[in-house]
């Protein structure tokens, strides 16, 4: 080998051997194209951060509901705080034209996305499966005290305010009872028995109120609700297939309220007594029970009273009043936000906005509201057991105003339990003809 052709092996092994070593530095190895033809260009390796998500879209949320409680703004302000791209459009309505409006709004299909309603009036007048969403399967549900007070044909169409309304049935004195040793009536002729045991003492057994028809209906509103439980009796009734005087529950009722009277447990002046004095009345002593309600007005004494179902029925539960709560309006845009609005309402420390100013029993297990004992004891009691019946007034379909009335007529010996059944059938007839119900 000549000494040009040494230079040039010379020459080709170190362009070898530098190929070498730039393949060892680097530390890679080439990775073909996606065609697989050619090998892949190296490029440097940047961080590539994930595109951000875009935007909500800006929604506005329409509230109609009756009056003007502070805690609508201020919760609806921390929904729009937490979720910036939601506002309000909050319509609050006179309670006396409510329902006109509401009517007029439903037959125009001019519903707000959420309306506050309570479930008796929207069961009866308003249609909910046509008009609004069924929430049955919202996540809040399994958290309800109490689900069955709200459902309308076995779904529940709102969220609601509270476990139950107002409790109506006989408030007594605990501390009389007591003394004489005394249990809780759980039928109606363990009540007699009482009753004659408190008078046998100089205690006059019952002291009510009937110049006010809405306190004088209460026995009847309360012994009625036990009766028509579990039945299909209002039904009938509402679509003119039964009448009250056929029911024999009814005049039973009725029947056993006059036996009071009869028996000398009423106070004499029961007819010239209104609400206004039932508190002052009892908190002096003059009697051991009322037929009213957990808003008997007790000021500082209220730790002396229960309440306690009114055993028209045996084993009766606790009538309670209806519920109000939020519903979707089925036309509404914006269905899936207004339902994420109310599980952000259920949730324990936004509720407890609306409790703190508007005190009631907590609709969920999983918050708690404090009450006077009188409430606290019908709540532990009852309400959160589910022993609770929703009243005969928010089942019927007409206004029972003239009920109140012939019941104070009864009381006065005016007429006869079936005379008053008879005549509330006519004005149920009138009415219900005039309002075209259906079956009239």
């Amino acid at each position: 080998m000549n000494l040009r052709q040494k230079k040039s092996v010379i020459v080709l092994l170190m362009c070898i051997s530098l190929t070498l070593l730039a393949a060892c530095g680097s530390g890679k190895t080439a990775q073909p194209s996606a065609s697989g033809s050619q090998p892949a260009t190296e490029t440097p390796e940047v961080s590539q951060s994930a595109s951000p998500d875009p935007a909500p879209e800006k929604v506005t949320l329409s509230l109609m509901v009756g009056g003007n409680n502070k805690f609508y703004e201020t919760i609806t302000k921390e929904y729009s705080k937490r979720n910036p791209h939601v506002t309000f459009d909050l319509q609050t309505v006179d309670g006396s034209q409510y329902d006109s409006l509401l009517r007029t709004r439903i037959a125009t299909k001019n519903l707000p996305d959420i309306i506050g309603h309570n479930v008796s009036d929207m069961a009866r007048r308003y249609n909910p499966a046509d008009n609004f969403v069924d929430l049955s399967n919202e996540p809040w549900v399994a958290r309800l005290v109490n689900p069955e007070i709200i459902k309308i044909n076995g779904s529940i169409y709102n969220l609601p305010f509270a476990a139950s309304g107002s409790a109506l049935g006989i408030v007594y004195n605990k501390k009389m009872f007591a003394d004489l040793n005394l249990s809780v009536p759980k039928t109606f002729e363990e009540l007699l028995q009482v009753c004659e045991t408190l008078k046998t003492n100089g205690i006059t057994p019952f002291y009510l109120g009937n110049k006010d028809g809405w306190v004088a209906q209460i026995w009847g509103l309360t012994t009625f609700s036990e009766v028509i439980k579990g039945t299909d009796i209002m039904d009938k009734i509402n679509s003119n297939q039964l009448k009250h005087a056929d029911v024999p529950g009814f005049e039973e009722a009725l029947g056993q309220v006059m036996q009071l009277f009869e028996k000398g447990y009423v106070n004499e002046d029961h007819l010239s007594v209104g609400f206004d004095g039932l508190g002052a009345a009892m908190n002096s002593g003059k009697a051991a029970m009322t037929v009213l309600g957990d808003f008997l007005e007790a000021g500082d004494k209220v730790g002396d009273y229960g309440i306690f179902a009114t055993p028209g029925v045996d084993n009766p539960d606790l009538t309670v009043g209806t519920v109000t709560g939020w519903f979707i309006s089925k036309n509404s845009k914006n269905v899936e936000e207004a339902k994420k609005f109310l599980d952000f309402w259920s949730q324990p420390d936004i509720m407890s906005i609306q409790y703190a100013e508007d005190p009631r029993f907590s609709a969920f297990k999983d918050i708690e509201v404090n009450f006077n004992p009188l409430m606290q004891g019908e709540y532990d009691e009852y309400i959160s057991q589910g022993k609770v019946v929703r009243q005969y007034n928010d089942l019927i379909a007409v206004d029972t105003s003239e009920l109140f009335r012939l019941y104070q007529d009864m009381f006065g010996k005016g007429k006869t339990p079936k005379q008053v059944l008879k005549a509330w059938d006519e004005k149920v007839e009138e009415l219900a003809k005039a309002a075209e119900l259906p079956g009239w």
